[in-house]
């Protein structure tokens, strides 16, 4: 499409749109993607074309429209952000780094065919993909005319995926009808859903999509006669009652009907393979409409639905009915032009076009009711199955209208139960919910709730939620606030427990427990552990992480020995080499130890402790080992070693205690032990586990490695850090 036709295609809606600023950027556009080709050899730029085009089909507003012909520039060629807001302003270059963020989380999305056996490598492949979900999600909340560009992005990516390879066609399939159909449906923008769900569901299973395109066809004449002639009665029907309406034929989408046949509906039994749609001027003459359609004709009376006096969250609006004409069932959507536009394009029908922000508060309800519902779900600890079920039933499942006591509309998705609709009105409601009455009979807290119920909770002020619970409700906010709970309940039940740990463990050591726990070197011991406070600990010692004997062997003060030895043996130390210290005022005062407590290597800042009997203990400063006696502190230095004479010595070496947290990735100990080699350093001995200290951290790697000093140490330490997926590096001792 040339620049001039888009410019046409937009002015039929908008013929005020900026006609100028959308030439530069078709022009910009084209030229950033000059020589590009995709996987079809048709120029690269035909793409971008197409996605604007899209855009341009929803009536959206020329900044849009503009950044959609831009929207790869800033992944597929050396365009800054910086250039793109110079050339065409804040408004758009926002909008193109949005789209380019959402393309960054790109999911690994598994293969169709699931495996028996789950590997280590599945169980994080697994862990990383809901991470990527729920950071695309977050994404698409921060302006939604970002995850409406991506929408038209991946429609005409989808209608041209057969040029990619096998392999690359199902992820990218398994993608788009997990997330982006999800998203498509809740903006209620039907018309890409639909497209996008078939093509997903064509590449992924095309045996399956051509079954069903050839039971379509084959009766595909008779249905339409039928239809025509349905059609002509319906218009003449209408006509009597005063009520001039486009009536014509709608065919089902292949994908939906292959979700009928997924739940047991044969082919020849779906009802709705061809239906009728009755487009009418206002909302009075749609209940005229239906009125006059049940006169007559015969109907079901539990295929009806209202959706005009009860809108659906993403603000469709129509009235359902199921007639029957000569034995055959024919379902019929009756609803007005406008209600039309909005079941096609979903907010996009409440769009300015010259502000580019949803107008009306029907749009503004629906985006609101999006974002609502990516918080709930950015909440969710589920695994990736789970999380990734959770956001279809959120975004995709058909919706239940239940009733307060009060007359109180309450939404939910289908398959809800009585729990979340507790959970739906209060917290506290949820939490002690222990039964209802559901249309005035009692009724379980596991009851799958119906459209039309009326739903009273009966509460207990001493009930609590069960985790059984998680197993049965539908709604990710439900789910959340159970969990919530619990985390609460465990935390508190941790943290009275490593109290009575830490207690009984001074009790055993003789030691006052009230001078102990507030004793500010617990604190200190506290935050050696990179914890945040005394809370934290007591909660690690309560969960069995930290152990309740070792803090409080390091709150115990050094006890100097009783002066035993003899002097010859005082004078065999005073002769035997020592540590690499002395006094600053190099007076010889017996014996220095390097202290194990804090163990100070060359380099560290180290001060001396004057004992009875056992000589200099030399800890690093600020070790809580050393008693609040200042008249035995002494200052001390690290001496250098005198070269050998024929340069020969290997450098004294020191073991140092560090502990690396990081992503639980195939390869990463590897590459964490490549990088302590690069700089011929041994590891005397490490283990490998789960991380318990920190959350963004997956793995912890506690090493023991042999250092000649304080320098190399941190050369390490800063190495280890450089490698991708390692979140941090503590020296422990």
């Amino acid at each position: 499409m040339s620049v001039k036709s888009l410019i046409n295609q937009i002015q039929v809606y908008n013929p005020d749109s900026e006609t100028e600023l959308l030439e530069r950027c078709y022009r910009f556009a084209q030229q950033a993607h000059k020589g590009q080709k995709r996987k079809s050899g048709e120029p690269y730029f035909s793409h971008c074309v197409k996605t604007a085009e899209i855009l341009a089909e929803l009536r959206l507003d020329t900044h849009t429209i503009c950044a959609g012909l831009m929207h790869d520039v800033l992944e597929d060629t050396g365009i800054t952000r910086q250039e793109l807001q110079v050339r065409f302003g804040a408004n758009i270059a926002n909008l193109v780094e949005g789209v380019t963020k959402i393309g960054q989380y790109r999911p690994n999305v598994a293969s169709a065919t699931a495996t028996a056996v789950i590997t280590v490598e599945d169980r994080i492949h697994r862990k990383t993909q809901a991470e990527t979900y729920r950071k695309l999600l977050l994404a698409t909340a921060e302006d939604m005319r970002v995850i409406l560009i991506k929408l038209a992005d991946r429609l005409h990516n989808m209608e041209t995926l057969n040029f990619l390879t096998s392999e690359k066609c199902q992820r990218i399939a398994k993608e788009t009808l997990e997330i982006y159909a999800p998203i498509a449906h809740r903006l209620g923008i039907w018309r890409i859903m639909s497209r996008l769900e078939d093509l997903a569901f064509k590449h992924m299973h095309p045996g399956e999509y051509r079954k069903i395109a050839e039971l379509l066809n084959q009766k595909l004449a008779e249905r339409e006669a039928y239809c025509d002639k349905v059609v002509k009665q319906i218009r003449q029907v209408l006509e009597k009652r005063g009520i001039y309406a486009d009536v014509h034929g709608r065919t089902k989408h292949i994908y939906s009907i292959h979700q009928k046949i997924q739940k047991g509906t044969p082919f020849n039994e779906i009802r709705d393979l061809i239906g009728l749609r009755i487009l009418v001027k206002n909302e009075a003459d749609c209940y005229i409409a239906l009125g006059a359609l049940h006169q007559r004709w015969n109907y079901h009376p539990d295929r009806l639905r209202d959706w005009i006096g009860n809108p659906k969250k993403n603000g469709y609006q129509s009235l359902h009915t199921t007639i029957l004409d000569e034995g055959k069932t024919v379902e019929v959507q009756i609803r007005t032009y406008q209600m039309h536009k909005v079941a096609e394009d979903g907010i996009a029908a409440h769009w300015s076009y010259k502000e580019g922000v949803p107008t009306s508060a029907q749009g503004r309800s629906i985006f609101a009711n999006y974002k609502q519902i990516l918080e709930d779900i950015q909440e969710t600890q589920d695994s990736p199955h789970q999380f990734v079920e959770s956001m279809k039933l959120e975004f995709f499942q058909d919706e239940v209208y239940v009733f307060s006591p009060k007359g109180d509309l309450f939404t939910l998705p289908a398959g809800a139960t009585v729990i979340d609709f507790a959970y739906k009105i209060h917290t506290d409601i949820g939490h002690t919910c222990v039964g209802a009455e559901v249309n005035g009979s009692i009724a379980p807290i596991r009851r799958v709730l119906e459209n039309g119920d009326q739903v009273n909770i009966r509460t207990q002020p001493n009930a609590k939620p069960s985790r059984s619970w998680l197993s049965h409700v539908k709604t990710a906010a439900a789910r959340n606030k159970i969990r919530h709970w619990y985390r609460e309940k465990d935390r508190a039940d941790a943290l009275e427990l490593g109290k009575k740990f830490i207690a009984a463990e001074l009790r055993v050591s003789y030691l006052n427990a009230r001078d102990c726990l507030n004793s500010p070197k617990l604190l200190d011991i506290a935050k050696q552990l990179n914890l945040k406070n005394l809370e934290e600990l007591f909660i690690r010692i309560g969960n069995g992480y930290e152990s309740a004997t070792h803090v409080v062997n390091l709150l115990k003060p050094e006890v100097p020995e009783p002066e035993t030895k003899t002097a010859a043996d005082v004078e065999t130390k005073r002769k035997s080499p020592g540590p690499a210290v002395q006094l600053e005022n190099d007076i010889d005062l017996g014996m220095m130890r390097i202290m194990k407590c804090c163990n100070p290597i060359p380099g560290d800042q180290v001060v001396g402790y004057l004992t009875r009997g056992r000589g200099v203990s030399v800890h690093r400063s600020g070790c809580i080992r050393i008693l609040d006696e200042p008249e035995r502190l002494l200052a001390v230095k690290w001496t250098e070693k005198p070269p050998s004479v024929n340069g020969d010595q290997q450098p004294d070496v020191y073991p140092v205690k560090i502990l690396v947290e990081c992503s639980d990735r195939p390869g990463m100990l590897g590459e964490i032990t490549t990088a302590i080699a690069q700089y011929k350093v041994n590891i005397r001995c490490g283990s490998f586990q789960p991380s318990t200290v920190h959350l963004d951290a997956t793995a912890s790697d506690n090493l023991t490695i042999d250092v000649t000093g304080a320098e190399q140490l941190d050369s390490v330490m800063q190495g280890i850090l450089q490698l991708k997926g390692v979140q941090r590096v503590t020296r422990i001792s």
